[in-house]
């Protein structure tokens, strides 16, 4: 490769958006992040990731830097060919016919290429990440949401209609609460940070344990991931029986994943599984005590090793991946 010729990714996630340029050997040459400000609506966010992508233009061509596509990954389905989102977003209200691809393409005059934001982790993860050297990887992202990307073969595994690896709207309980897809019982119900801070909040309502006095200096109103996981790493009780009931819901699902695609590994990464806390190994125990056995007798289940750059990686290096 050209040593000036480099990878432009852009993650849009539901809380924020990660943006930065990367070199054929993953390794990330600038980044950097927005807020997501999802509230406003679909075409301001159209709007901001267009001047993302015009910043990142304009970095590179200041570093003397020469991209060859830009990538961008979104929460949905979508159709890669055509970079239009084909599924609604339950956490981006009026993204579905978004054309990502085509307005950037019209304003960058650059190759774009989109994709769902999970495959795109799942791309970076199996290439440079926990799953490199693995040839069939299951990635799932606990945070906003809950979504999923598979690799086959060292192939992004898109579906006949592009909505392959959506995990987060397996149906769990089918009586269960009401989920934003319009669904009930879905996965992301019970493992969304949403619902994880809903169970902690009930837990807690009739008043705070010491630890979580401590941790959120005696207000409810200061909860969230973060401070869930202060206050798992303390010992307190109502904690761990949260983060415990979330990884039991998660690894339920991924148990019902492993049967039917009996991967070499299963990759979490996200919010979630950054706190720690032993969240990933209890996912791993549940999905052992739940799956066939020979499907679980070589599974490896690791963190996601890229962390908050997995996204906007991925984008950068999807145009490999291109079917």
């Amino acid at each position: 490769m050209s040593e000036n010729l480099v990878y432009a990714g852009i993650d849009i996630g539901g809380t924020s958006i990660k943006y930065g340029l990367v070199d054929d050997k993953g390794k990330v040459l600038f980044k950097e992040q927005k807020p997501t400000l999802v509230e406003k609506g679909a075409e301001p966010l159209i709007h901001l990731v267009t001047n993302i992508a015009e910043s990142l233009l304009y970095h590179a061509a200041e570093e003397e830097h020469t991209i060859r596509w830009l990538g961008v990954g979104t929460p949905g389905s979508v159709d890669s060919k055509t970079g239009r989102v084909i599924s609604q977003s339950p956490n981006i209200a009026g993204w579905e016919g978004m054309e990502i691809g085509g307005i950037l393409k019209q304003r960058l005059n650059l190759p774009v290429h989109v994709d769902n934001d999970v495959n795109m982790m799942s791309l970076a993860e199996s290439r440079f990440g926990a799953a490199a050297g693995y040839n069939s990887v299951v990635c799932v992202a606990v945070g906003t949401g809950v979504g999923g990307g598979v690799i086959f073969n060292g192939q992004l595994w898109r579906g006949a209609n592009h909505t392959a690896g959506e995990i987060g709207h397996m149906t769990i309980d089918y009586n269960g609460p009401l989920c934003r897809c319009g669904n009930k019982g879905c996965i992301e119900v019970f493992c969304s940070s949403a619902a994880i801070m809903a169970r902690t909040s009930e837990h807690l309502k009739h008043g705070l344990t010491p630890i979580f006095q401590d941790v959120l200096d005696g207000s409810l109103s200061n909860l969230n991931v973060r401070k869930l996981f202060a206050a798992v790493k303390k010992g307190d009780e109502v904690a761990l029986q949260v983060i415990n009931e979330t990884a039991s819901y998660l690894g339920a699902g991924l148990a019902s994943v492993v049967n039917l695609l009996n991967p070499e590994i299963v990759v979490i990464g996200g919010g979630v599984a950054d706190g720690g806390g032993g969240f990933v190994e209890a996912v791993a125990a549940e999905i052992r005590r739940r799956a066939f056995k020979p499907a679980v007798s070589n599974l490896r289940v690791a963190k996601a090793s890229l962390g908050n750059d997995a996204g906007f990686i991925g984008a950068a290096i999807v145009g490999d991946f291109k079917v």
